[in-house]
């Protein structure tokens, strides 16, 4: 837990799991190389038993709204404490040339300490799953549409067999009087797809009942062979939750039938720089003059 934030992880059998995000998987390696840190790190020298200065060493309450430290606890199977910690400020370099440290303090205590070991702790999502919701071999990309409320659709063709760079991607609709303000415009729009990655993830969440409809962004695109993938973004707040699904014929289908087996049960917080590189308004392309 930190301030509001707060993540557990489940095992089951021998997987983990985010309990408190619909169950996603974790990355395993991630949880027990925590694990392993924790079970080695030695207590190396005392520090402050000064609770004023327990800020510096980011091991204040971690329940406090702005708090840097992050408490931690570890249970077994039947919920029974095996141990708890507040985790604070990595000290690099503080135990000599390649070893670090950490500060550290029991809960209820003022003793502080530096331990061995570097321990990371994180209440953000993106640093314990595979944050890759798809990946797009864009040298197969043929056409990209994107239309998001109050902006006209924007739709971006290259020539199937073509290679794909900036000289062989055309933007429908574009006035004839009207240049790009950078070369690379619409390709950097195509290679967003290359690797569409989030945040935060959860159940798809339905609207209240009477609440109005979230508008919705949706981005296409289209590869050579009959492949689609369609990305649906509504807007809450300043968070974009995005959902996607795959669809495809023949040889394609099984592809398309992974990626939704993957995708299909979950709703993903894209970073607003991704949605804001996706979907990039028309007019934004060219030059004014």
């Amino acid at each position: 837990k930190q301030g509001s934030s707060a993540l557990t992880f489940e095992k089951k059998g021998e997987e983990w799991s985010i309990k408190d995000r619909g169950g996603f998987p974790v990355q395993g390696e991630r949880v027990r190389s925590l694990m392993r840190k924790l079970a080695q790190a030695e207590l190396v020298e005392r520090r402050t038993r000064n609770p004023e200065k327990f800020k510096v060493l980011e091991l204040e309450d971690p329940a406090g709204k702005d708090a840097k430290s992050r408490w931690l606890a570890i249970a077994d199977d039947k919920g029974k404490a095996l141990a708890e910690l507040i985790v604070g400020k990595r000290s690099s370099e503080q135990l000599g040339q390649g070893k670090g440290g950490t500060y550290v303090r029991r809960p209820g205590e003022n003793e502080t300490w530096l331990v061995s070991g570097e321990i990371d702790v994180s209440t953000a999502v993106n640093q314990w799953v595979d944050t890759s919701m798809f990946e797009a071999e864009i040298a197969k990309v043929v056409r990209v549409t994107s239309e998001a409320p109050g902006q006209d659709k924007l739709q971006i063709d290259r020539e199937a067999g073509k290679p794909a760079n900036k000289d062989n991607y055309k933007l429908l609709g574009k006035p004839d009087d009207k240049k790009l303000k950078y070369e690379y415009s619409l390709e950097d729009i195509v290679n967003a797809f290359a690797r569409v990655e989030f945040e935060d993830v959860r159940k798809p969440v339905a609207p209240a009942a009477g609440a109005a409809t979230a508008p919705v962004s949706i981005a296409v695109f289209e590869s050579e062979g009959g492949m689609k993938i369609t990305m649906r973004v509504r807007s809450e707040g300043d968070a974009r939750w995005a959902t996607v699904s795959a669809a495809a014929d023949g040889d394609l289908k099984a592809a398309a039938d992974k990626i939704n087996a993957k995708v299909s049960p979950w709703e993903y917080r894209l970073p607003t720089w991704k949605y804001e590189q996706i979907f990039k308004k028309p007019g934004e392309l060219w030059d004014a003059g």
